[in-house]
């Protein structure tokens, strides 16, 4: 129901309780769908292509059962592509290509090469910012609120804007009041390395056949202005 502000809590709900009662004979389906479903999108991957289908299939199955059709398939490798229009899953259109003729997809809005398996952080509206305007507190902020980047690929980049914020804050600069030259030293200082993240790259998928759960402790009051793990 569109305008109950329990809608997606519905959904969510719904979904959970249909997929349960495949848990016995679809194990890997059933997880995959408990733990990667993000409102409409399945995101996830397999180690090969047998797995992958299998999988896709057991899925494709679960939510048939509830009238919820699972289609736009995408992946990476073109044989698995072909394997899933062979079995009647409906796949991602290929004609879609970015500026540079490279066949792209989004996912959760995180432009994606499907070709080479990796994600891009699109910075374009930061760079075509207006540097002849003076630079404002309000700029700043615009400018903070343009990187879309959910999964945090690039927060070591972004927390020193956040940084830059509270240091605007806690000098009492109004919303349009002029940077000062200091500061605004080191907003030019953060606009310059902006234009190198723009060809960032993340690497989606890293092979790790054997791995093993360390503990990390981080005392944040090491730190005046943020820690971060990796």
């Amino acid at each position: 129901m569109f305008g109950v502000n329990v809608s997606p809590f519905l959904l969510s709900s719904t979904i959970k309780h249909h997929i349960e009662k495949y848990r016995e004979q679809y194990p890997a389906a059933t997880e995959l769908l408990d733990t990667c479903l993000y409102v409409d999108d399945v995101i996830s991957g397999a180690d090969d292509i047998s797995q992958a289908l299998k999988i896709s299939k057991d899925a494709d199955t679960i939510m048939k059962d509830a009238s919820m059709k699972l289609r736009k398939w995408n992946s990476n490798d073109q044989t698995l592509m072909k394997t899933w229009e062979y079995e009647g899953l409906e796949t991602h259109p290929r004609h879609s290509e970015n500026n540079s003729g490279v066949q792209s997809s989004k996912v959760l809005g995180i432009p994606w090469n499907v070709i080479h398996d990796y994600f891009t952080i699109d910075v374009k509206g930061l760079l075509e910012l207006d540097t002849s305007k003076s630079v404002t507190k309000r700029i700043v902020l615009q400018s903070a609120g343009k990187i879309y980047d959910p999964v945090g690929f690039l927060s070591p980049y972004t927390i020193k804007l956040k940084c830059f914020l509270q240091e605007l804050w806690l000098r009492k600069l109004a919303w349009d009041d002029e940077l000062p030259p200091d500061i605004y030293a080191t907003w030019l200082q953060w606009c310059f390395l902006l234009s190198y993240s723009q060809n960032n790259r993340a690497i989606i998928r890293i092979h790790i056949d054997s791995f093993r759960v360390l503990p990390v402790i981080s005392p944040p009051h090491k730190s005046r202005k943020g820690n971060a793990v990796m």
